[in-house]
């Protein structure tokens, strides 16, 4: 029950600072309910805070430290209270583990409810899909914009180079392995937006598919799901404007997108494409470059997300 509080505590104080950490949060809060709803003994599973496995843990007993994290701090973990049946426990212990739903019940709500509050603070409404200002209309599902500009720019031309993925291009990727093996069979089906000699990458080496080019004129609501939402013009010449802030402010950071198109004529299939890759150099940080890529030319794109659209 100590080492379950110690958690509940250090979950709710790392809560992430920047928006761009909620998605880490959340798997948390999933994690927390399913051992609510499915119960710990039955899961048999094991994980610290950060709910990264590790081969080294899935056999030690629960202790109230971690390794140190980037930022110097020492995290509690939740391990083998987790992972240990009933038989692994001593009278005592288990009688004090019948408790562990209703503590990881507590720590689940209370960090949803933490999470909640500082999304609504933090990001403000419109970026959590609450309400949209007057005028525009709700984009579901969200669309994506591939941007290309100065991120410390307000305003700019160059908008008929920017792309528009009507849905998430993610699931519908493809990982190099498997790039490899439809490039190695000749019977295998090949996505038919597939081009290795101009392709588009994320931020953990996943082929996308292209965006539409060019992204249509017109006001459009956006947002990095951060701190700033606010209203997009593009206007039939390909200029562009924010109502507030700089293209930085609107692009989600996790989210690293980027267009290689093959600059040599070598008759080596590998040349600059998919499979020049250095899959060393993923994945790529929040905020980080996209790596070259031998034998292309690299543009690197600024992901905005589109909640909105005025109306006509």
């Amino acid at each position: 029950e100590r080492i379950v509080r110690t958690y509940a505590i250090s979950h709710l104080r790392s809560i992430p600072k920047k928006a761009t950490m909620l998605h880490c949060h959340w798997l948390k809060c999933f994690l927390s309910a399913l051992v609510y709803f499915v119960g710990a003994p039955a899961l048999q599973i094991q994980t610290t805070s950060a709910f990264v496995p590790s081969s080294r843990t899935r056999t030690s007993r629960a202790t109230s430290t971690a390794p140190t994290a980037p930022n110097g701090i020492r995290r509690p973990v939740l391990t083998t209270i987790l992972s240990a049946s009933p038989s692994d426990q001593d009278d005592d212990d288990t009688k004090k583990s019948s408790s562990l739903p209703s503590e990881v019940r507590r720590a689940f709500l209370a960090s949803s409810l933490a999470a909640l509050s500082y999304n609504a603070f933090t990001l403000g409404a419109p970026a959590l899909g609450l309400f949209l200002p007057p005028g525009y209309e709700r984009i579901s599902p969200l669309q994506f914009i591939a941007a290309l500009g100065d991120p410390d720019a307000s305003s700019g031309n160059g908008a008929e180079r920017w792309g528009l993925w009507p849905t998430d291009p993610g699931p519908q990727g493809l990982r190099l392995r498997d790039y490899e093996r439809i490039m190695a069979s000749e019977s295998a089906q090949r996505p038919s937006w597939l081009d290795s000699k101009d392709f588009f990458l994320d931020e953990n080496a996943i082929i996308m598919p292209q965006p539409e080019f060019p992204m249509p004129p017109g006001k459009y609501l956006v947002t990095g799901a951060r701190s700033t939402t606010t209203g997009l013009t593009i206007d039939a010449e390909g200029n562009w404007k924010l109502d507030e802030g700089k293209l930085f402010d609107v692009t989600h950071l996790p989210c690293r997108a980027a267009r290689y198109r093959t600059t040599t004529t070598a008759e080596d299939k590998k040349a600059g494409s998919p499979m020049t890759v250095r899959r060393g150099d993923f994945p790529v940080m929040p905020g980080g470059i996209m790596p070259d890529v031998p034998g292309t030319n690299k543009e690197i794109y600024s992901v905005v997300f589109i909640i909105g659209k005025q109306s006509v």
